[in-house]
């Protein structure tokens, strides 16, 4: 017997021990549970001796080098792939007739950082040195604001009183991932040869493969206003510029074009090279005092689990011929789950429909069938939004009557709005956030909410564009000053964008819904995780791509916008990527091809609606992990028919697909090591999607393959359990 002190001492150890444990179990299990569509707090930890500095969330980890510059050496996604997605500090420099001096060879910059509620900002004092120490004069300042998926970047280039000839400045060079093959860039305002003023200026798709030798690098004067590279369906990192286009474009040199971009291969380490330089030219220029630069990263925020799939509807006025209940239990029955009104346009042809920026957008007796429309959905477990657009403000308002000009978009030297037309009247002018707009937004959609039971909005237009209206920025749209006799130079096409108030839009928004409330984005060609962040769904692809009409592509040439970076439920648009006169067996291949990969039609179409009921023996699907064709753990020998696995502890689910007119007989093996929740063994094997489900013989199915056959343009799904 233990002597009575001892047991006691003994007894508080121990139970001290399981608290701890019992603490870290419960906080592991909650960050599994913790939605990354609301902000979480930032946690640091500074760490001298090593020289890092460390903010992490329950999502991803970024980290400082004190030792060198205190620039950012690493990115990690708790629920990513590569582990550190960033294989080179992200390295700032400049080139002067002595050398390349950089943040990098620095040891002993000044390093801080302060929080403010669930945000931190760190700031960083770093004097440019060469290789081997010595100093050119030249320091920069850099201030990170960590806000919830990005953190915003403030960096002044501080030059003697002495001008100092330069002819490369570099805000960004570094090595990512070679995981990070597929990227998409948005082209300066400036080298939109051909294209309209008034249009997107879209995502560029391209691939650049690390250890391939034929992949076209991307190669611009130009600083782009956007850049994302990404492990498709995986994770990735975006860089964008802040408002302020002139810092890039004139800042510098006075005139556009002496900057650079770049996106290449690297083989040693092997992987994709980015550098961001906003000067880079053959002579020089002599540089004194300071050069502030505004830009941001973007980070992916995954929660480590499959996506719902995304069965959603919408309704309107439809000329006062409201959606009927029987029609809402037949949404809810084939698997709705969220609808929205969406009445932007005269679509009927009467006159009556919900003007941008109105309200009461109908007459008394149809607003009551509104309500009564949200009240039915919720009855049958729909989740309902209203439509807003984030550019668009009808002329019929009031606010467009006395602000449109103040608040319009310039999209062009003609100093003209821009109205988008449809039938015989128009969905509405555009608008810039960058002006009283944001506000006036944010009153148009709290009045909204305040009035109605909705669970929350469907934002379209939800992309920041380009504007050259100098009223939102107190001077010509590149910067300088009219009064400087510089005649068509003070109005040439690099004003501003709208990127830091959509930012806002979306964090507010957010906020105003709750974490429990609903955000559904439009961003068709114009992906973005800091948008995407905040959103519940994200819709695209309905414009922009050649319309299918014979075929569904292989799924490894699906475009980056498809899935992204499989952060949130996607849907594809299915009238915007299908030819009108396509057969009607397109439509189910779409289906398919979108089961498949992890998204899902937009709007839900019949075939969805009925493929898609072969994935409720799952449940929750929210419970698993996802992983697309690209899996390592299912073989399918036989056919051309690709593989999708969803797994969790003790069980997988493996989907079967088959493209082709006819019935197509495969033999699919199963390692189920390889599984992403891996099974120790395989001892219960089923195939399910049939009348009944077939028994399969688990020795085999984890060993020598079994025989499955696979209907015609559909799929089937192996239960597997160990």
């Amino acid at each position: 017997m233990f002597p009575e002190m001892f047991q006691n001492r003994l007894f508080f150890v121990l139970t001290a021990c399981f608290f701890v444990v019992f603490s870290c179990f419960s906080h592991a299990q909650s960050s599994k549970n913790i939605s990354g569509r609301y902000p979480q707090e930032y946690s640091v930890q500074r760490d001298d001796s090593a020289g890092i500095l460390t903010l992490s969330t329950p999502f991803y980890t970024v980290q400082h080098n004190m030792k060198k510059g205190g620039a950012l050496d690493a990115v990690r996604y708790t629920y990513g792939r590569a582990g550190n997605v960033l294989l080179q500090p992200l390295e700032t420099s400049v080139q002067v007739s002595g050398g390349t001096f950089s943040d990098l060879n620095n040891a002993n910059p000044t390093v801080a950082y302060t929080k403010n509620g669930n945000y931190v900002t760190v700031t960083i004092d770093c004097p440019l040195l060469d290789r081997d120490g010595k100093d050119a004069g030249i320091r920069v300042k850099t201030r990170y604001e960590y806000r919830w998926g990005y953190v915003k970047i403030h960096r002044e280039f501080l030059f003697p009183d002495t001008p100092v000839k330069t002819g490369r400045i570099t805000v960004l060079s570094t090595i990512f991932d070679p995981g990070l093959s597929q990227y998409g860039y948005r082209q300066n305002i400036n080298e939109q040869e051909g294209m309209s003023p008034s249009g997107f200026g879209v995502c560029q798709w391209r691939m650049m493969r690390a250890g391939t030798h034929f992949d076209p690098p991307l190669q611009t004067r130009f600083v782009p206003r956007y850049l994302v590279l990404a492990d498709q369906g995986i994770e990735g990192i975006e860089w964008f510029v802040s408002d302020d286009l002139s810092q890039w474009d004139y800042q510098l040199t006075g005139i556009p074009g002496n900057g650079y971009c770049s996106v290449g291969a690297s083989t040693r380490p092997l992987g994709v090279t980015v550098t961001v330089s906003p000067l880079n030219i053959p002579g020089s220029v002599a540089l004194k005092g300071m050069y502030a630069f505004d830009y941001y990263i973007g980070f992916s925020i995954l929660e480590g689990h499959a996506n719902k799939p995304w069965l959603h509807t919408a309704f309107n006025r439809n000329e006062s011929k409201w959606v009927s209940e029987a029609e809402i239990k037949q949404w809810a029955d084939s698997g709705i789950r969220t609808a929205h009104c969406h009445n932007d346009g005269d679509y009927t042809g009467d006159g009556n429909f919900w003007r941008d920026g109105s309200y009461p957008p109908y007459p008394p007796e149809d607003m009551k069938k509104y309500d009564e429309v949200l009240a039915l959905c919720h009855k049958y477990g729909i989740r309902t939004a209203t439509y807003f657009s984030n550019k668009e403000l009808h002329p019929s308002t009031d606010a467009f009557r006395k602000h449109g000009e103040e608040w319009g978009r310039k999209p062009d030297d003609s100093g003209k709005l821009l109205h988008n037309k449809y039938g015989k009247d128009e969905f509405g002018a555009q608008m810039c956030l960058k002006s009283g707009w944001l506000d006036y937004l944010k009153f148009s959609i709290d009045r909204v909410l305040k009035n109605h039971k909705l669970d929350g909005v469907y934002f379209d237009w939800n992309v920041a564009l380009y504007c050259n209206n100098p009223l939102h920025i107190g001077k010509t749209s590149n910067g300088i000053s009219p009064d400087r006799g510089l005649g068509t130079l003070a109005l040439s096409p690099t004003g501003h964008w709208d990127i830091d108030e959509l930012i806002d839009l979306m964090e507010w928004t957010r906020e105003r819904v709750g974490p429990d409330g609903m955000i559904i984005v439009h961003n068709t060609m114009t992906p973005m995780f800091v948008t995407e962040n905040f959103s519940d769904y994200v819709v695209g692809m309905e414009w922009g791509y050649g319309k299918l009409s014979e075929g569904v592509p292989p799924i490894d040439e699906l475009p980056l916008e498809w899935n992204f970076a499989g952060a949130r439920s996607r849907g594809v648009i299915g009238y915007g990527t299908i030819d009108p006169d396509a057969p009607k067996r397109l439509h189910r291949l779409l289906a398919l091809e979108t089961l498949l990969t992890g998204v899902a039609p937009w709007p839900a179409s019949p075939e969805a609606k009925e493929l898609y009921t072969i994935l409720r023996p799952l449940g929750d699907v929210e419970q698993y992990r996802f992983e697309d064709w690209r899996n390592k753990a299912v073989t399918v020998e036989g056919a051309d028919c690709p593989s999708a696995v969803y797994s969790r502890s003790g069980e997988a689910y493996i989907l079967l697909g088959n493209f082709n007119p006819g019935p197509k007989t495969v033999t699919c093996r199963i390692d189920p090591k390889a599984l992403p929740s891996a099974l120790s063994a395989v001892h219960f094997g089923e195939i399910l999607g049939g009348a009944a489900p077939v028994m399969l013989d688990a020795g085999k199915l984890s060993g020598s393959g079994v025989s499955v056959v696979i209907p015609a343009d559909s799929a089937v799904m192996i239960h597997a359990k160990q």
